[in-house]
């Protein structure tokens, strides 16, 4: 097993799409402070420079899109390690435009893994547990089939099969990690970060359904895992995830009661696309590399609480 402090000193340069986003901002933190170059390329369509932080001023960052071929083919010739984690990454959204969906989930990591392969570089994908679609049995393996239920889902596994496909022709190194819900600070639009502010401001929580078993799992955990799945030598795909999982409706009421808010929750029609169930099975993780969750999910609520709490009466003074 390896430790970050292991890694190949031939790993120095590495490429992260997305870099501007939820979690290659905090990957990119981590990466500097361990003394590698970093070259971020992202269109901020939903990431920031600010993300960053003062790391913005160590790093190469180039504003631009990955379907730019020109652009991503000389940023990975010079390249060790390219981290592949741009993306159109929410479930709704892909399904009110699935086109701009495909357009960077699948022509975009096309384009990526092509140049990977042509210039012998090894690849870490970000796919997510969308893949699995709909799953009968929890937890969930490597091995369940895929069967995605949203156009999300659909471009993970296209992206996969795309990686997959270049191996076998090209000989393509590759690592796909599979996502379960990543929350942590700096994260917004997605289902924590908005029932905290809600919560705090006093609004009604909503939500559609509230019987669906998710599998969060804090952003920390998933930088510390992708740093030292950077040295497994072969190929590989493994679940990240925490293992265990919580119910809408609970999350919601632990928010309330962590919060002290008097907010009401109610309850709407499930949305078309969203799944049901997933719990991770990292069983195969904790095989490639010394790694498991440390951060437990009450742990990480109270960190984001009070981040909220104190910015929301920053902004009220």
């Amino acid at each position: 097993m390896q430790t970050p402090n292991q890694m190949k000193e031939m790993i120095n340069n590495i490429l992260i799409t997305g870099g501007a986003g939820f979690i290659g901002s905090h990957l990119v933190q981590k990466l500097i402070k361990l003394n590698k170059e970093i070259t971020v390329v992202d269109n901020l369509s939903r990431g920031a420079k600010k993300n960053i932080g003062t790391a913005i001023n160590q790093i190469t960052f180039i504003s631009d899109d990955i379907c730019n071929s020109i652009i991503i083919e000389k940023l990975i010739k010079k390249s060790d390690l390219v981290i592949h984690l741009a993306a159109l990454s929410r479930v709704i959204p892909s399904i009110n435009y699935p086109e701009l969906c495909f357009h960077s989930n699948i022509q975009g990591t096309e384009i990526v893994a092509r140049m990977c392969a042509k210039y012998k570089k090894k690849i870490i994908f970000s796919s997510s547990r969308e893949v699995y679609g709909e799953v009968k049995e929890l937890p969930v393996d490597e091995d369940f089939p895929l069967n995605p239920v949203n156009p999300y889902g659909a471009s993970k596994v296209a992206g996969e099969k795309i990686i997959e496909s270049y191996h076998h022709s090209f000989g393509l190194e590759y690592g796909i990690i599979r996502l379960a819900n990543v929350y942590g600070l700096g994260d917004f639009d997605r289902v924590i970060p908005i029932f905290i502010n809600a919560a705090l401001k006093g609004d009604n929580i909503k939500i559609f359904g509230g019987n669906q078993i998710i599998d969060f799992i804090h952003v920390d955990d998933v930088v510390m895992a992708i740093i030292k799945l950077m040295d497994i030598n072969n190929s590989f795909v493994c679940n990240i995830g925490s293992g265990k999982g919580v119910s809408l409706h609970g999350l919601s009421a632990t928010i309330l009661h962590e919060t002290n808010s008097q907010s009401k929750i109610y309850h709407l029609e499930k949305r078309t696309g969203e799944v049901d169930k997933f719990i991770s099975n990292t069983a195969k993780i904790s095989g490639l590399i010394d790694w498991h969750p440390r951060i437990p999910l009450n742990e990480g609520l109270s960190q984001l609480i009070a981040e909220k709490e104190e910015n929301f009466e920053a902004s009220n003074n």
